[in-house]
């Protein structure tokens, strides 16, 4: 049977229930997001006075993405309508965005399974349009048109919801909220696990048949967008979700992790100054706290993990303790050597 998880999470009603389902005049709306109806107007027209447009380089494939995010006023007014549609109830199926779930989680939902499918969606938010947002306003909100239209133009930049906005991850979930539930129907109709972190898709079950591929790749084309990084996969051998893998009812965690581990250990063997000892044993103990998260601390590999950090952390402690005694005697030979001055003779 699908498994259900109960959210913890600041999510208090259906949307039908939310104050921006509720009719809103620009007023109601100016007042919920903390400015006047002009001010949110003016800040409309100069949109463009506070929007920061960049390149990142992500991925290791070096890719390039065009950046442009608010900044400031615009900033602020993207956060306080994040806060109010933050409220809204989600499904028990979207892991992300959302508080209180995290990559693991969304792992461990997955576990013990013979079959996976993985897929993603192709430029999830460069294809969320201001259309879209428009449409999701005034349809499935209930918004008048002028309401919906204000709203739409502070949160797209260019034609499109804001790579880099805070707004954007709950924005595009319920945006899409209906190709996420008839996805989630297909699923459950054939007893198969379903999740969603952001853009990723999981199904997992016993079997997850080609016809169920089909049947989501119909929606996604039907709700404007594309899918890609199409991957079928057993779990005989690991099964990276979300960067952590699932091997039968076990998570492990990356080779790329393992690897950082083991190259910051060769460095800490090797280093010589205090410096470079104390900064190795920190990123150890980061490097080796994720993965104890990832294996679970009563794991065989969380208890190996948090032995190796205790041990670091008293050897940093006693290098501590001898440099503390090292400046203390330097500081005592000093204070010998010191001439004191006891003042002017009394004659």
């Amino acid at each position: 049977m699908p498994r259900s998880i109960k959210p913890k999470h600041t999510e208090r009603y259906e949307i039908e229930r939310s104050p921006l389902s509720q009719k809103p005049t620009q007023r109601d709306i100016a007042g919920l997001l903390g400015e006047t109806r002009d001010d949110l107007r003016r800040l409309v027209n100069y949109k463009n006075e506070f929007i920061v447009r960049r390149q990142i380089t992500t991925g290791k494939n070096k890719k390039q993405r065009d950046l442009a995010y608010p900044t400031a006023r615009l900033r602020a007014v993207h956060e306080r309508l994040k806060f109010h549609l933050n409220k809204i109830k989600l499904p028990s199926y979207l892991f992300s965005p959302r508080k209180n779930r995290g990559q693991r989680d969304n792992a461990v939902f997955h576990i013990d399974q013979d079959q996976y499918l993985t897929l993603d969606l192709k430029q999830f938010y460069p294809s969320t349009s201001e259309d879209m947002v428009r449409s999701w306003f005034r349809d499935d909100l209930g918004m008048y048109d002028d309401v919906a239209g204000l709203l739409t133009h502070l949160c797209t930049i260019d034609g499109k919801v804001s790579f880099g906005s805070p707004l954007t991850p709950v924005l595009c979930s319920l945006i899409h909220r209906r190709m996420f539930d008839q996805i989630a129907d297909i699923c459950n109709n054939r007893g198969l696990l379903y999740s969603v972190w952001v853009d990723d898709l999981t199904i997992s079950g016993r079997f997850v048949p080609g016809e169920v591929l089909r049947q989501i790749r119909a929606v996604v084309r039907g709700s404007g967008l594309k899918s890609h990084r199409i991957r079928y996969r057993t779990g005989n051998r690991p099964v990276f979700i979300t960067g952590i893998g699932v091997v039968d009812a076990t998570l492990v965690a990356p080779n790329s992790l393992n690897l950082k581990i083991r190259e910051c250990w060769t460095e800490y063997h090797a280093a010589v100054t205090d410096e470079e000892v104390n900064f190795l044993i920190q990123r150890l103990l980061s490097y080796l706290g994720t993965a104890r998260h990832i294996s679970g601390a009563k794991s065989e590999r969380g208890r190996k993990a948090a032995d190796q950090m205790n041990s670091l952390r008293q050897k940093r402690n006693k290098r501590y303790l001898a440099t503390e005694e090292l400046y203390r005697i330097e500081r005592e030979k000093q204070s010998k050597m010191t001439p004191v001055d006891t003042g002017p003779p009394p004659f």
